[in-house]
């Protein structure tokens, strides 16, 4: 099962490498004693969740496992028992032998985690591991943070990893002084790491008006709507406390709010007769229970209440001067009524 895994895997993977070669030149004067055939091969296994909700900064913890190894031995260079220089061709044989071995090992492994159109931001830092033996695993981590406004769903973020690796060994010299000649290769490859954006009821303000005065009580209305997928209860909308206003209740009960749906809680707010004229930023939020009847708190949300200026007294006498005599005549009248009756 674990060769059939492997091959399956090797299969899978090579569709996806690709492969540059450097020979050196120093290489065709040396000696090849052995063939060995080969490789590293590295798959890449996201660590812990991947849900994450809107607005969440997180960190993916990537495991690159090396399943690697050597396939072939088979040697290339007769060494002649009767030549006079052979216990020097077997020490120089040994040497090639043992780097040829690291042909499974991936070195300088290189890793960058690609969003690729998804509403996520990720760290664009190249993530790098010195080498990774077969059978070995090393670690990456790569911060996220999911986009404020991220439809729920799955998105595929694209690891793309690169590492190198011995392709051939030749060796000269004296055992004493060996000089090794090798060449790398370097592969590349990518692999999709899935990440979930839970859905859950989000909330935006749509709509604020406003009836206060300086120095008065009035009604700061606010109206919400659920941008989220799932459905909110028991919702209650609230406002912050803070001068130059008085809210006598900071809580109002909004009820259900279905996705896409919006609802406006009106709030009795007074002014302090200090108060300047202008807009006020004001903090709201709104306190929910989701599908799994669990408590959320939404992310705070700010707004401008408008206050208009207080009216003067004169001003407010004019403009009530005929209800006031409406008023002294009716008392005069029901006076006289009570005289002529007696």
């Amino acid at each position: 099962m674990v060769a059939l895994i492997a091959a399956t895997m090797i299969m899978i993977c090579m569709a996806q490498v690709s492969l540059a070669k450097y020979i050196p030149e120093s290489y065709t004067r040396s000696t090849n004693y052995y063939d060995v055939t080969g490789d590293p091969l590295l798959v890449a296994t996201l660590v812990g969740d991947n849900e994450f909700r809107r607005g969440e900064d997180a960190v993916l913890e990537i495991t690159l496992q090396n399943y690697g190894a050597i396939f072939t031995i088979k040697g290339d260079e007769y060494i002649d028992p009767d030549d006079s220089d052979h216990s020097n061709e077997e020490k120089l044989a040994a040497i090639e032998f043992g780097v040829e071995l690291k042909k499974s090992a991936a070195d300088r492994s290189r890793a960058v985690l690609l969003a690729d159109g998804a509403p996520i931001d990720v760290a664009a830092e190249v993530r790098e591991i010195e080498t990774i033996e077969a059978g070995k695993t090393g670690t990456m981590r790569f911060p996220i943070r999911i986009d404020d406004d991220a439809p729920a769903g799955i998105y595929q973020l694209r690891l793309e990893v690169c590492y190198d690796h011995i392709d051939n060994v030749q060796v000269e010299g004296t055992p004493n002084n060996p000089d090794v000649n090798y060449w790398n290769v370097t592969e590349t490859w990518n692999q999709s790491i899935p990440v979930v954006v839970e859905k859950e009821s989000d909330f935006k303000v749509v709509c604020v008006s406003s009836t206060l005065i300086v120095g008065e009580t009035g009604f700061l209305n606010i109206t919400y709507q659920n941008t989220g997928e799932v459905v909110a209860t028991d919702a209650i909308a609230r406002i912050s406390d803070m001068l130059p206003f008085t809210a006598a209740r900071n809580q109002e009960r909004i009820g259900l709010i279905a996705p896409g749906e919006s609802v406006t809680a009106s709030f009795a707010v007074g002014t302090d007769r200090s108060a300047v004229p202008k807009v006020y930023d004001v903090s709201t939020g709104i306190r929910f229970k989701d599908e799994d009847d669990e408590i959320k708190i939404s992310d705070s949300m700010q707004i401008g209440a408008v206050v208009a200026p207080g009216v003067p007294f004169s001003e407010k006498l004019g403009a009530a001067k005929w209800w006031i005599i409406a008023a002294v005549l009716a008392v005069i009248v029901a006076q006289g009524w009570r005289a002529w009756k007696r």
